[in-house]
């Protein structure tokens, strides 16, 4: 609790450190690159590995864009999930990587 709470007292970010692409009432998505936002990024893949068997990647993220979905209130805004993709993929995939927090699944 005490990390926490001198964690909340010296940060000053209330949204990933990213352009904000989409917003309609209280759900935004950021795009980040994974060149530019590295460490972010890197977070993004381990937290995914906590609730994802078969993730693999974690700190490769130069090649990808990560789309983050917050929800937003008074307060900041609340992580709910995020998509990746490679910024040129060969075989044309399009998503690389989704994941949803638990407390946001349906």
């Amino acid at each position: 609790r005490s990390l926490l709470k001198r964690h909340r007292a010296k940060c000053t970010w209330f949204h990933p450190p990213a352009n904000e692409i989409y917003r309609k009432s209280d759900l935004s998505i950021f795009e980040v690159d994974g060149q530019v936002g590295k460490i972010y990024c890197q977070n993004l893949c381990l937290l995914a590995k906590l609730f994802l068997d078969h993730k693999t990647l974690y700190y490769d993220v130069e090649p990808f864009l990560f789309y983050v979905l917050t929800k937003n209130d008074r307060k900041g805004c609340h992580f709910v999930g995020y998509f990746s993709k490679e910024k040129s993929c060969q075989q044309k995939y399009n998503v690389s990587c989704i994941m949803t927090m638990p407390q946001y699944q349906r």
